[in-house]
């Protein structure tokens, strides 16, 4: 049951931290997840291939110069996404009241609240693989158009290469390499084929971001907004696309998604409009 959450912290003292502490989260998560499960935690980290979860850098920071200062009078946030039943369960326990401080890169963070509720929050949201593959399921109509927002840099890696732009087959590859890691029903392999050869760009606002890696060196991603439109009409592959796209407010998109890097959404802008 794939879960999107954010914590609303808090920091305890005012100073200067790293603009850059999605690495430092990710680790305060596999904390938190260590503390419940540390067999599941060391196999998080050790894996090497797709991860259950992704991690945001801290949402709110004032930046100069890499350099974001912080004040205990005003909140933060911090989003969390989790793939793995196990996981969700852990989460469940994660009650303010209930957790210590966040430590992130030495400085401490109270967590004042926890969001779930589109309602409250867009970028939060409880789901199940079955009800995001609906219309596979059901053989029901599908969108043809598919309007993605970019909040945090997303990039692929490609020969060993960043490739900062959102191409159809990078970005549905992602999700599909993902999903098929983690849910219990798998897509074919050619969805990634028909995003390549069906999908097209119709419209994007678009723009580059850099990022530093741990060892400093700028990463490049793209932020922005991009549609794909489907040139193609099949009812069963655009079902695919469609759970892919759903799925990418859990699964992130792209690479360094455990570190803040590849957070995306499906906006609903009324312009899906569904082929039988």
């Amino acid at each position: 049951m794939p879960v999107s959450l954010i914590f609303v912290i808090r920091p305890i003292e005012a100073t200067q931290t790293p603009a850059s502490l999605g690495r430092a989260a990710h680790a305060a998560v596999l904390r938190l997840i260590d503390a419940a499960d540390p067999t599941l935690a060391a196999q998080i980290h050790d894996d090497d291939g797709p991860k259950p979860l992704t991690v945001s850098n801290v949402i709110g920071l004032e930046v100069r110069h890499h350099i974001a200062h912080v004040h205990p009078d005003r909140r933060y946030r911090l989003r969390v996404t989790l793939l793995t039943p196990a996981l969700e369960a852990i989460a469940a326990t994660w009650r303010p009241d209930a957790l210590a401080p966040l430590d992130l890169d030495g400085l401490l963070w109270r967590v004042e609240q926890t969001i779930i509720n589109p309602a409250d929050d867009p970028w939060t949201g409880i789901s199940t693989y079955e009800s995001l593959a609906s219309a596979v399921i059901n053989r029901s109509a599908a969108p043809v158009r598919w309007t993605f927002e970019f909040a945090t840099p997303v990039t692929f890696r490609q020969r060993g290469l960043n490739q900062p732009l959102p191409l159809p087959a990078l970005t549905f590859g992602s999700l599909l390499e993902r999903w098929n890691a983690f849910a219990p029903i798998a897509f074919p392999d050619e969805v990634r084929r028909f995003a390549e050869e069906c999908l097209a760009v119709s419209r994007f606002d678009l723009r580059s971001r850099s990022e530093p890696t741990k060892g400093g060196v700028p990463q490049i991603g793209a932020v922005g907004r991009i549609t794909y439109a489907a040139v193609n009409r099949d009812r069963y592959w655009l079902a695919c696309i469609d759970a892919l796209a759903q799925f990418a407010l859990f699964s992130g998109i792209g690479a360094s998604t455990t570190r803040g890097y590849g957070q995306a959404r499906l906006l609903d802008e009324g312009a899906r409009p569904a082929v039988s």
